[in-house]
């Protein structure tokens, strides 16, 4: 059962979990408050911005009569981007925590990969806010806001860089402090090892790929992660259309012309998927317990293992 004792222990265990936990806390501190100050000089560019009386004005072309109207259409998008950047930047904190208290190297990892895309985006935002900046420059309109918005990005996109390497080097070292906890957890079997990895790697994608989203997820994760623990391959049958039932309605109003890549996600997961039902029934079942569930079944296996070796006992007499 997760307490606040255990997460305190979790992340204060090693150098490293302390290191990773104050860097992903600082990045969206960070982060938060830079793009929270571009989302309001976006918003107040686009009201001394005339707005559009129709849509009629977006089909034109970005000429000097149109660009005022243009621009003002897209700050005004441009600033939910912002928003939706920040509620990242929360959600990335709270897996963070996750991943470190649950000692997953998959999801660590992941995060690893999704701060590198983070980068990529902050560098393209300076892209986009610098050609609408040029365009305004052409017309008669203040562009004081968006032109410290254009550099406030700069400094966005250099602290996001510095940030995803910093917590990519960290994540190296946490994948071989996790490495080191599954050894001892395990043993040295290397087979167990890795079916033990493809099961916990289920799980992040499952999160990754619903984030952001509205609480049809929860529902939607707890029955696509509920047949892996239980090794139950019925219940994967019948659980896994009604979950991704639930996670395609969490993912509609967001993703609705993602379609390219909602079948990649769909594919990912069924495969994912499949991998863990090969490994049902080979020895992994106490290992991906949580909760009451995970102390019961350990200290079964532990009987197990302890008769095992009783019954391999030389009689001295």
């Amino acid at each position: 059962m997760l307490t606040l004792r255990k997460v305190i222990d979790r992340v204060t265990e090693t150098k490293w979990s302390k290191l990773y936990i104050m860097v992903a806390v600082l990045q969206c501190i960070f982060i938060m408050t830079i793009q929270l100050i571009i989302c309001s000089q976006n918003t107040i560019q686009a009201n001394l911005l005339p707005h559009p009386s129709s849509n009629s004005a977006m089909t034109y072309s970005a000429d000097t009569t149109h660009i005022p109207e243009l621009a003002a259409d897209r700050l005004g998008r441009i600033k939910w981007e912002n928003i939706a950047f920040v509620g990242f930047q929360v959600w990335f904190v709270g897996m963070a925590f996750d991943a470190t208290v649950y000692q997953n190297t998959a999801e660590i990892l992941a995060l690893s990969i999704l701060n590198v895309i983070c980068a990529v985006l902050g560098a393209l935002e300076v892209v986009d806010g610098n050609k609408w900046l040029q365009r305004l420059n052409l017309t008669k309109y203040s562009t004081n806001p968006l032109a410290l918005a254009e550099k406030l990005e700069i400094a966005l996109a250099v602290v996001i860089m510095a940030f995803a390497c910093a917590l990519a080097y960290l994540s190296y070292e946490m994948s071989r402090q996790f490495g080191w906890n599954i050894y001892k957890k395990i043993g040295a079997d290397v087979q167990v090892q890795s079916k033990c990895v493809q099961d916990v790697s289920h799980l992040p994608v499952l999160r990754l790929i619903s984030e952001d989203q509205h609480i049809y997820w929860i529902p939607g994760l707890y029955l696509l992660s509920d047949p892996i623990r239980s090794e139950a391959r019925n219940y994967m049958g019948k659980r896994y259309p009604t979950g991704r039932h639930y996670l395609y309605a969490a993912n509609a109003l967001l993703c609705s012309h993602c379609l390219f890549v909602g079948i990649a996600v769909d594919v990912i997961t069924i495969g994912l998927g499949v991998v863990s039902m090969r490994n049902f029934g080979k020895g992994l079942k106490p290992y991906v317990q949580r909760g009451s569930n995970k102390t019961k079944l350990q200290d079964l296996e532990m009987n197990d293992k302890a008769k095992a070796r009783q019954s391999w006992r030389i009689d001295d007499d």
